[in-house]
């Protein structure tokens, strides 16, 4: 199946009670937690599904406020879940995240939009935050219309796109192909004169 920006998705109802076999941990009091252990390079978490072909084995979240006797609707800015990766900086014993063990080094995390409006369609983010010398940081957002803002360079190819302001010549030295709506378009690259 070819799929495309802007494609619809339509997931299935899902309850998660209804499965064939099934192991909760924790209940509407006391919290669950799975902790794996291994010193082995293996597939510590497999999924294996055989089935229809469009559809995909998915890994589910769901995120509420209140608690597990009272759930209640996410609101604007809500952090909905993600996937955080942590790294050992120093010998230690520390099981799970621990500051001085094993800090948070990076994350894909998906929220709320801030202008969602508590009605219709949770309105949604894609955050991707990573570690470099400065501290762990956003450096990569798409909102809930698809637009990308990154706090980096974006290179495709041998082209390299900054937001560095620059004072070009007159005569452009290539031009480029950019595609807007089916249509193609030249952008003209001028070499940047010294300042």
């Amino acid at each position: 199946m070819n799929y495309n920006i802007s494609d619809k998705v339509i997931p299935d109802s899902i309850d998660p009670t209804k499965f064939d076999k099934q192991q909760i941990f924790g209940d509407s009091t006391n919290s669950g937690h799975v902790i794996i252990r291994t010193s082995k390079n293996e597939q510590l978490l497999y999924l294996d599904y055989a089935g229809i072909g469009g559809a995909p084995l998915y890994v589910g979240m769901t995120k509420s406020r209140g608690n597990q006797s009272n759930k209640l609707p996410v609101g604007a800015d809500d952090m909905i879940g993600g996937l955080q990766v942590y790294a050992r900086t120093t010998p230690g014993s520390s099981l799970g995240y621990c500051q001085e063990e094993t800090p948070l080094a990076g994350g894909l995390h998906f929220k709320v939009a801030g202008d969602y409006s508590g009605t219709g369609p949770v309105l949604t983010e894609f955050l991707l935050a990573l570690t470099n010398s400065s501290g762990m940081s956003i450096k990569l957002k798409v909102d809930a219309d698809g637009n990308l803002q990154t706090a980096g360079n974006i290179t495709s190819g041998n082209l390299t796109i900054t937001d560095q302001e620059v004072i070009g010549m007159h005569r452009p030295i290539k031009f480029v192909k950019a595609i807007l709506n089916g249509v193609e378009y030249a952008i003209a690259l001028h070499p940047i004169l010294e300042k």
